[in-house]
């Protein structure tokens, strides 16, 4: 289960596609209700159905960031890929920084928004969360700001780090996907 020196063991790939995988659901769900018409639906849901299940698996979404960087912290990574230059080697380390920042802030300020917008949280659009925060609207407006930026800087950090895979593993051929692809392993 744990990490091994030449490979990432099960827990952290299970992870590392759990966090890819929710995220990529809140992207698709965001653009949903953002042109999902107030009265009308997208994929059976109307607007304020697809605003509940966004905040609900942003939610989700941060409580696996945390498993996923304690986990990190908890388990030592293998070691780096040998074709890696030492200029490789300080974008992976800055990307993996951001994107864990990108992890924690993004679901934070989203919810810090929509608590201080008094809009709420209905988990999966059947139980409502306690509202703790009161309506304030300077914190709901930088709030709102700062999810928006996380939003844009998560995406510009994903697309380094994919250029990077992708350049290693169909340019040089050196099987660096592997290393995080489920049920494989690096040669």
């Amino acid at each position: 289960m744990l990490n091994t020196d030449t490979r990432y063991g099960p827990v952290t790939k299970a992870l590392h596609w759990l966090v890819f995988l929710l995220l990529l659901g809140q992207f698709v769900l965001a653009n949903a209700m953002l042109n999902t018409l107030d009265g009308e639906t997208t994929a059976g849901l109307t607007q304020g159905s697809l605003y509940e299940w966004h905040k609900s698996i942003g939610l989700l979404a941060l409580l696996a960031a945390v498993a996923r960087y304690t986990w990190r912290r908890l388990t030592p990574l293998p070691d780096w890929a040998p074709n890696l230059t030492s200029v490789e080697k300080r974008v992976i380390d800055v990307v993996e920084r951001v994107l864990y920042a990108c992890m924690f802030v993004m679901p934070l300020s989203g919810f810090l928004f929509v608590m201080a917008g008094g809009f709420g949280v209905k988990l999966f659009d059947r139980w409502e969360l306690p509202r703790f925060i009161g309506k304030h609207a300077g914190l709901a407006g930088t709030a709102q700001v700062t999810h928006e930026i996380a939003a844009t800087v998560l995406v510009l950090t994903l697309l380094v780090h994919w250029v990077l895979v992708v350049r290693h593993h169909v340019t040089r051929k050196d099987r660096y996907l592997h290393r995080m692809l489920p049920f494989t392993h690096q040669q």
